[in-house]
């Protein structure tokens, strides 16, 4: 009998006697989204339902706890986890950690518990509204490729980069619930996600499978718009959402979209955000937009109609914006558009290809730009000082 309860002992000290204790766990995440100077989104999830929620720790050592709450109620009984944090100080240094607590059965008037789990410490920092320096990637139609992104990632130094954007088509399409995280979150929260952000340019193929509708709870936006207008310093971002590369009555798209009204709809959004004070106010401009802004290929095409209906739309806008540096992709081949050779378009494009990285470092006036091969071979490098 003393046999017995030794065995007993040493199993409970080992944990073998406790399965659920093994199987409650973060599965994904954390990452960053919407970093701004005073605030940040956590995405994380977890393999069972529960309730979650983030300590944050400041400079002073006080810990603060915060969770999803909407109409009152705390988010729970879910494994998908956002919690936005607002009113941070700017260019500030914070620890922060996951917390959740596993719901093994929620009835109306009983919620019983299961284990509690907490990760490490983890770092990030808001922005510096007076910097002037600013170091990104962009790349972009990696297909889920997740191996050739770390590898482009690492090419690119991407330990040393601010922000990395993903110029679209980071997967084939969406139809499964891990399908982001296999082609690419997994990945950015290996290298460096969990410290500094990513944002997400939606190309034509995210558009695209039976979940394309529930995209948005993967890169939370605090607007709900995936385009939008970020400013780091002094670098003005311009996210574009391109939509699909097909006219909307294209017989595959079954009658399920209205890209052109989107597309319309952003420019008039486009053509107040460049009057704006902060717009004009930031010595840089930056546009990410999937497709370029030139289609090579023939009239009638059904894939040139996304491409000519943007820039139908927007090259007036485009002239009046001042933009320093357009980076696109879906040509799944490297260009450079210059603004010599392009004198409608009038200022530099890099097209990146499934093989290349862009790394840009902005210091003051000065812009320094690399673009890099998979196998590290440099296909464009220039300065733009001003």
């Amino acid at each position: 009998m003393k046999r017995i309860a030794s065995l007993f002992i040493l199993l409970s000290l080992t944990g073998w006697t406790s399965t659920s204790a093994q199987t409650y766990r973060f599965d994904h995440g954390p990452y960053l989204q919407e970093l701004t100077n005073t605030g940040v989104t956590f995405v994380f999830t977890t393999s069972e339902k529960g309730i979650s929620w983030i300590e944050l720790k400041d400079n002073n050592g006080k810990i603060t706890s915060h969770y999803d709450v909407k109409n009152g109620l705390r988010n729970a009984y879910t494994t998908f986890n956002t919690i936005r944090v607002e009113e941070l100080l700017p260019n500030t240094r914070y620890q922060y950690r996951m917390i959740s607590k596993q719901i093994a059965d929620f009835q109306p008037y009983k919620v019983t518990f299961g284990d509690s789990i907490t990760s490490q410490w983890y770092e990030f920092s808001t922005w510096d509204p007076k910097t002037e320096r600013c170091s990104f990637i962009a790349l972009s139609d990696m297909h889920q490729d997740h191996d050739k992104l770390a590898q482009l990632l690492n090419l690119a130094d991407v330990q040393s980069a601010d922000i990395v954007f993903y110029v679209g088509d980071m997967m084939n399409y969406y139809d499964n619930e891990t399908v982001p995280f296999q082609s690419f979150i997994d990945t950015s929260v290996s290298l460096f996600a969990t410290e500094r952000p990513f944002v997400l340019v939606r190309g034509n193929h995210e558009t695209r499978g039976n979940k394309a509708r529930e995209y948005n709870r993967y890169v939370p936006k605090s607007d709900g718009k995936y385009y939008g207008a970020y400013r780091i310093g002094d670098v003005m971002f311009v996210i574009m959402d391109c939509g699909e590369d097909k006219p909307d009555d294209f017989w595959v798209y079954a009658g399920l979209t209205d890209f052109d009204g989107y597309r319309k709809e952003q420019a008039e959004w486009f053509s107040k955000i460049i009057q704006s004070k902060e717009y004009k106010t930031a010595r840089w401009h930056i546009v990410m937009n999937h497709f370029p802004p030139i289609s090579h290929l023939e009239e009638g095409h059904p894939e040139r109609h996304g491409v000519q209906h943007m820039l139908d739309l927007f090259l007036p806008l485009y002239r009046q914006a001042k933009i320093d540096l357009m980076i696109s992709g879906h040509n799944h081949k490297y260009e450079f558009m210059s603004p010599e050779e392009f004198e409608e378009i009038g200022f530099p494009v890099i097209i990146n290809s499934t093989e290349s990285v862009a790394r840009v470092d902005i210091d003051g006036k000065k812009m320094k730009v690399k673009v890099e091969d998979r196998s590290g071979n440099t296909l464009k490098t220039f300065t733009v000082e001003k």
